[in-house]
């Protein structure tokens, strides 16, 4: 089989095309041509280039079209400089609700999906709001949601040992996994078997009662006893000062322990300091406790590089960015070949996954001929991927306007089962994990009418565009060379929008059947010559116009289209 060698193989169209859709969702045909005269090195290097970070979103207005009426920014939340207390952003207004502002984080996203640079940074910033998944209709605070978001993007490439630090003291994520009602007097276990099953080392078949064979319910108790004495600053917290109680344990309140994060606090009184005993599967180790204001971090910390030692953790998070990024279909060579040698890689890098990327983007492996098209697209491929392939639209100028399109973008995903920021479980979304189906459960009788349906819309006049189509089909095809032959320009479209290239019989069908609707494929050649001839006249571009949103509208619905 293929292996992680470096590609030196072809670099044409199809494989940057590849690249591109897998890394960053789509690519225009002038982006596609762009790529083929860079090659593939400078097109890695400039894919695997972390982005500028983003400004946050602004406060919505009471008119809810999500425009800023101040151009204040509602996040984020902060301490004063008596490093005791956090105060609000004076743009989030309370008195709203959490919900109010659940969709300028979703939409705020979506819009650097669309318009950013071809990059891998949005794609890897879902994967880890995917591995790390919370669901913002629980956490029930915008600003704590956004904040994790806006940290995954910010360290996407970073260390997954030090983003797995911060998730555990996360406000959205002790929300989300009762991490904020875990005491010495009743310890919660939610987090600890997450952090254990889903976030590091994975969850091995049933080796025995009680015992996943990377880790047992022992170590789940054990580590539940680690992670006691975390809050996350409520809303609630707002009017309390230094020498407040806090509103649910009538402890003196302290400074937040972590830096990077000023919404948590440890509460040191809360916390188990009696020794926690670890199972076999880590060699019976024990933590021991600990008291003071630094038992919780410095107890985590020894948490995780128990956890990171395990040579299953680096298998596991290497694993999941396969399945997210290559293939859900492992066979045991895979697992030799290439799963292996990544895992020993993020080992060796102190668990850092930029290198691990760039090694696996760049082999053989992964422009393997039978790789291109092996998976089907997730909606945000569907949405967000048709439409940076499309360069025949600008968004609208007109505030009132742009929300309207972007939040029809945003319901088209949860239609499909893509709701931002908010998965179906503490899982994320099954396509994910679920076997043996994987990313299958996508593709349904509910989601496939959907999916026609957004494509098909594409198509017609928009009215937030001005009564125009998103997808210009005729401005489309002049970005195409010798768009006269139409054999030429359904192999062009299919460059840029399918996965897996046509056969002859497919390509003359498209030509015959679809676009001249039952006529000769050389007849297009004279239409479109006309219109070229004069461009104004209306006639002669609605003589191409027509059979080309045809051909567009059959394109999008083959069982082809949905292959990524």
């Amino acid at each position: 089989m293929s292996t992680l060698s470096k590609y030196t193989g072809p670099w044409g169209k199809r494989e940057a095309a590849h690249l591109l859709r897998r890394c960053s969702f789509g690519a225009s045909p002038s982006e596609l041509t762009a790529a083929v005269k860079n090659g593939l090195d400078a097109t890695l290097t400039s894919v695997l280039k972390p982005v500028a970070p983003l400004a946050p979103p602004t406060h919505p207005n009471d008119d809810s079209q999500w425009v800023p009426p101040t151009g204040k920014v509602w996040t984020t939340m902060a301490l004063v400089t008596d490093q005791t207390k956090p105060e609000l952003s004076t743009a989030y207004d309370l008195g709203k609700g959490s919900a109010y502002y659940n969709n300028p984080t979703k939409q705020w996203w979506l819009k650097q999906m669309i318009h950013g640079p071809i990059a891998i940074h949005e794609k890897l910033t879902l994967f880890w709001s995917n591995h790390f998944a919370t669901e913002m209709q629980i956490v029930q605070n915008a600003i704590f949601s956004f904040e994790l978001l806006a940290y995954m993007r910010a360290n996407a490439f970073g260390n997954v040992k030090d983003m797995a630090r911060r998730v555990t003291l996360d406000a959205a994520m002790l929300r989300y996994l009762n991490g904020n009602v875990n005491t010495k007097g009743s310890p919660n276990e939610n987090y600890a078997r997450e952090l254990m099953e889903l976030f590091t080392i994975g969850k091995g078949p049933l080796a025995g009662p009680d015992d996943y064979t990377t880790y047992t319910e022992q170590d789940v108790r054990a580590a539940a006893r680690v992670l006691t004495g975390w809050r996350d600053f409520g809303t609630r917290d707002l009017t309390l000062t230094a020498g407040d109680r806090d509103y649910r344990d009538n402890e003196p309140r302290t400074a937040p322990m972590f830096a990077d994060n000023p919404n948590v606090v440890f509460i040191a009184a809360n916390h188990d300091t009696t020794d926690k005993a670890f199972s076999a599967r880590f060699g019976n180790r024990v933590i021991k406790g600990r008291t003071g204001q630094q038992a919780g971090i410095d107890e985590l910390n020894e948490l995780l590089d128990m956890l990171f030692e395990q040579p299953a953790t680096a298998r596991y998070i290497v694993t999941r960015l396969y399945r997210f990024f290559v293939n859900t279909a492992i066979t045991d060579d895979v697992r030799r070949d290439i799963i292996e040698p990544l895992a020993a890689d993020l080992r060796s890098n102190g668990y850092v996954v930029g290198p691990v990327l760039k090694r696996l983007l760049s082999s053989e492996h992964f422009f393997d001929s039978a790789l291109l098209g092996c998976q089907l697209r997730s909606p945000a491929d569907v949405v967000v991927g048709t439409l940076r392939s499309t360069p025949t639209w600008i968004a609208p100028t007109d505030k009132a306007l742009a929300n309207r399109l972007y939040g029809a973008f945003m319901s088209s995903l949860i239609g499909q089962q893509m709701d931002f920021v908010d998965p179906n479980s503490v899982a994320g979304w099954e396509a994910y994990y679920q076997a043996p189906d994987y990313d299958r459960m996508w593709l349904t009788t509910a989601t496939l009418p959907l999916r026609n349906g957004y494509t098909d819309g594409l198509l017609t006049n928009n009215a937030a565009l001005g009564r125009k189509p998103i997808l210009d089909t005729v401005e489309f095809v002049k970005g195409l060379t010798d768009v006269g032959d139409p054999l030429g320009v359904i192999e062009q479209i299919n460059e840029v929008f399918f996965a897996v290239p046509f056969s002859e019989a497919t390509t003359m069908m498209l030509a015959e059947e679809v676009l001249m609707n039952g006529g000769r494929y050389y007849e297009w050649t004279a239409l479109w010559n006309a219109h070229m001839q004069n461009p104004t006249n209306g006639p002669a571009r609605t003589a191409v116009k027509t059979p080309l949103d045809r051909l567009f509208k059959y394109m999008f619905r083959m069982a082809e289209y949905q292959l990524g």
